[in-house]
């Protein structure tokens, strides 16, 4: 059974239930629940888990066999990743075509993210991004546009500016 191994592995790491959880994007309550074998844990939810560890996933599931938590077998550190943030971008473009969202998050390509316009003509996507700041422009129907309901924005490097966002911890 994974559960009780990755609480060993976890506790091992210094790591606790909340931070675990905060980077797997789930409750404590559900780490609580797969620790204790309560509740099975899916592929994908291991998958997130490895990356965490910094390990394989056939390492993940070799912790669940008997005396396999010996430091020999995890060769690699775990490494505290930074938990992501999904943020929200809308863009109110009734007559628009096509609605683009670039920036430094996205080397400032042209092809970007692509927004999808809802009923009311507000385009919107979701992006995770990191802890940090951020520069970003649209491009609407191939034109540059600031985000006009951000009213943070910085020069940049053509003469014009760029709308800025801080994503918090």
């Amino acid at each position: 059974m994974v559960g009780p191994a990755l609480k060993k592995y976890r506790q091992k790491k210094n790591i606790t239930q909340n931070e675990l959880a905060q980077w797997l994007g789930v409750s404590r309550q559900a780490i609580s629940m797969w620790e204790s074998g309560k509740r099975e844990i899916k592929v994908t939810t291991l998958t997130k888990i490895a990356r965490v560890f910094n390990v394989t996933l056939n390492e993940i599931m070799a912790l669940s066999k008997p005396n396999r938590l010996k430091e020999d077998v995890m060769p690699r550190q775990a490494q505290r990743r930074t938990p992501v943030n999904k943020i929200q971008f809308t863009l109110s473009a009734p007559a628009a075509k096509k609605v683009i969202l670039t920036g430094d998050f996205k080397a400032w390509s042209e092809k970007g993210i692509r927004l999808r316009k809802n009923k009311e003509g507000v385009w919107k996507t979701a992006v995770e991004l990191k802890p940090g700041r951020y520069e970003y422009k649209y491009l609407v129907d191939n034109q540059w546009f600031l985000d006009p309901s951000n009213q943070q924005t910085t020069s940049n490097s053509y003469g014009s500016h760029n709308s800025v966002i801080e994503v918090g911890a």
